[in-house]
């Protein structure tokens, strides 16, 4: 197998082993199913989370987007579907957001607690910083920032001896951290820490090995 670098999709070229088979140029939406009685909420939420539009909305299905895209969350709803009964089953774990700044995933933070919504779970995984959120469905869903300049920098941890010792991460006390963020932010709204403190906020403290995911991320 050759060694392919897309960089037409990526600000960088990190170099990763795999077939000359065609892949795609990126992950272009999701959709979620939702009861009846969810359907209005669940559009709110994401909504909320993503600051997003709603491209279109009718009875039974919605799109919102965020950006370019045209959507790129899906609501849909039918009369027949059931809420989740709590069952560990097969399926999708979670999907995650990424945002630009430490301020903007702060705000967003910050937004969310305002309108009821607290993380159940906060970590520092090295690579991103992390909160996970259920949504009215209880599907789980994650906000980032990238802990690195680079994505060469990240692939560099995660293939390092600190990953190796501790994949999961260390815990984010949520309160704390957006409070330390915001107080610097500027009067737009913008990112007032200095780069000193950015690289403070994003660098995992390490607590030694760590292997085992806690049951409040895993619980369905």
């Amino acid at each position: 197998m050759g060694s392919i670098s897309d960089k037409d999709s990526t600000r960088h070229s990190v170099e990763v082993q795999r077939s000359p088979r065609p892949s795609p140029i990126s992950l272009a939406h999701i959709v979620l199913r939702s009861t009846p009685t969810s359907y209005r909420k669940m559009v709110t939420f994401y909504q909320e989370l993503l600051n997003g539009e709603i491209i279109l909305e009718e009875k039974t299905f919605a799109f919102l987007r965020y950006d370019y895209e045209h959507h790129r969350v899906g609501i849909l709803m039918t009369p027949e579907t059931q809420a989740k009964d709590g069952s560990d089953v097969a399926g999708l774990e979670h999907v995650s957001f990424t945002f630009a700044t430490l301020t903007a995933m702060a705000r967003v933070y910050q937004h969310l607690k305002s309108l009821g919504h607290e993380p159940y779970w906060a970590v520092n995984h090295g690579m991103t910083s992390s909160m996970y959120y259920r949504d009215p469905e209880r599907n789980k869903v994650e906000i980032q920032i990238e802990n690195f300049d680079t994505p060469e920098e990240a692939d560099a941890f995660v293939r390092g001896p600190l990953f190796k010792e501790n994949p999961i991460g260390t815990d984010i006390d949520p309160p704390a951290w957006a409070e330390r963020i915001l107080s610097k932010m500027t009067p737009d709204g913008e990112e007032g820490l200095s780069e000193e403190e950015i690289r403070d906020i994003k660098a995992r403290k390490e607590i030694g090995p760590r292997h085992e995911i806690p049951w409040v991320a895993l619980a369905p």
